[in-house]
């Protein structure tokens, strides 16, 4: 059994929004590993605690090392410095039995198509890799997903769907019956400030978002997705091609 953490980065709406795409990621821990990683992150917790103050049981979401808010406001270090700690945070994880990927939704492209709410397409992409996943990789295994806190009644809704009707196009030609056979259950939502494993998500999210290919600024490094290294899971869009372990919907091309 595999457990699907996610957490979101950037606004999902089209009026007056301050970014341009919409992001999902999702980390997958299978359940004879869950328990080793999270004693990994309850010691990375206790070394920022005795090195830097920060208390283990705050929450870590990453617009606080790039605005100096949070449990981290204190330190007063600048943003070079707190950025320092954040790309640490995210190498610490590529020593973790995890596996990353994001769905990234360009919101100018879908206003063109006429799709009225990103955020269920980005969740369709999500219940699909997902299923990629176990059904490519991991045949034996099922996947229980768990959602940041609030989005529990779109994401179910997507989720009941995808089991009973999900096609999409070949990339070859015709319709592929794709419907979520993997995925047990309704998700469960995590509330992040109780969840390490959703914090993860929640850093995980932005280095996607802030991506060079995907929406970088200046306040922030384009390379962050890259340090999660082979945690990617770069199956995720090996037809459709684009950044490593990153599907972008709709891409330029299209």
């Amino acid at each position: 059994m595999y457990l699907a953490y996610t957490d979101e980065s950037g606004d999902s709406g089209f009026t007056n929004s301050p970014t341009t795409f919409f992001v999902i990621s999702c980390l997958l821990v299978h359940e004879t590993q869950w328990l080793r990683t999270l004693d990994a992150l309850v010691e990375l917790r206790q070394a920022l605690a005795r090195r830097h103050g920060i208390p283990a049981r705050a929450e870590l979401k990453s617009e606080y090392f790039i605005y100096g808010r949070g449990p981290i406001a204190d330190l007063n270090w600048s943003r070079a410095r707190r950025m320092g700690l954040f790309e640490s945070l995210l190498d610490f994880e590529v020593d973790l039995d995890v596996t990353n990927f994001a769905v990234a939704m360009a919101k100018d492209r879908i206003v063109a198509r006429a799709t009225n709410d990103p955020r269920e397409v980005a969740w369709r992409f999500i219940s699909q890799r997902i299923d990629t996943f176990c059904r490519k990789l991991h045949p034996q295994d099922r996947v229980i997903l768990l959602p940041d806190e609030g989005h529990g009644t779109l994401v179910r809704k997507v989720m009941r769907k995808a089991r009973r009707f999900q096609t999409i196009p070949g990339h070859y030609g015709g319709s592929l019956d794709i419907r979520a056979r993997y995925l047990v259950e309704d998700p469960f939502d995590k509330r992040s400030s109780e969840s390490y494993f959703t914090q993860l998500a929640d850093w995980n999210a932005y280095a996607a978002h802030r991506y060079r290919d995907i929406d970088p600024v200046a306040r922030a490094p384009s390379d962050l997705w890259d340090r999660l290294g082979e945690t990617r899971l770069l199956e995720v869009n090996e037809l459709t091609g684009g950044p490593p372990g990153i599907v972008v919907w709709p891409s330029a091309e299209n």
